[in-house]
């Protein structure tokens, strides 16, 4: 069955085989904060970010050969994962550009990677509801989560006491579970429970 969104000529992937820069900026957008989450389970932090910036420079380059959002959500995800294992100096899977055709099923059937984008779209929906608290809020959460600052940063960066820091923190948890739109609430549990033990 053909996606709906291959078929709108001003669909961000249509834009990108098109050579449209707009195209790779709106999926730049969706999938940077996701992909970084996703490549930080595999390295630290400033090679989770290279590795990113690498990957949307390679979609640039191949953006002809992606024809649907699932192909190219493959894509990003299969090539993040083999340029960590790369770095790691683990054996890695060699990808010609004709393999793009099959990385949608190759993506199913590999259960610890697979695993691991389940929980980066899960944690997708978290942080577009983080995008919706209050700002002081937002900071803290995503300097906590995210950016793995500790307390003690948070408030030197925010010019706020470390108190403050864990009453923002604490609000923000709670709006976030006390939300409609975020189906999971036992990984959002979890996914905290892994920062706050």
């Amino acid at each position: 069955m053909c996606d709906d969104r291959s078929m709108d000529q001003s669909s961000p992937i249509n834009n990108l085989q098109q050579g449209k820069e707009e195209g790779l900026t709106a999926i730049y957008r969706q999938y940077k904060r996701p992909l970084l989450y996703f490549t930080l389970q595999f390295v630290d932090r400033e090679t989770a970010e290279e590795t990113v910036s690498d990957t949307f420079v390679k979609v640039w380059k191949l953006r002809k050969h992606f024809h649907t959002m699932e192909k190219l959500k493959a894509f990003l995800y299969i090539s993040t994962k083999n340029a960590c294992l790369n770095h790691l100096r683990r054996p890695q899977t060699k990808w010609n550009i004709e393999d793009i055709e099959t990385w949608h099923e190759e993506l199913s059937e590999d259960p610890e990677v697979y695993s691991k984008i389940v929980q980066t779209e899960l944690l997708k929906q978290i942080y577009e509801e983080v995008d919706k608290l209050p700002q002081k809020h937002r900071d803290v959460f995503n300097m906590t989560y995210l950016e793995d600052m500790t307390v003690e940063e948070i408030s030197k960066k925010l010019k706020i006491s470390p108190t403050a820091v864990y009453t923002y923190r604490s609000r923000a948890i709670a709006l976030l579970r006390n939300s409609r739109k975020i189906k999971d609430s036992l990984y959002l549990a979890f996914f905290l429970q892994q920062f706050l033990q």
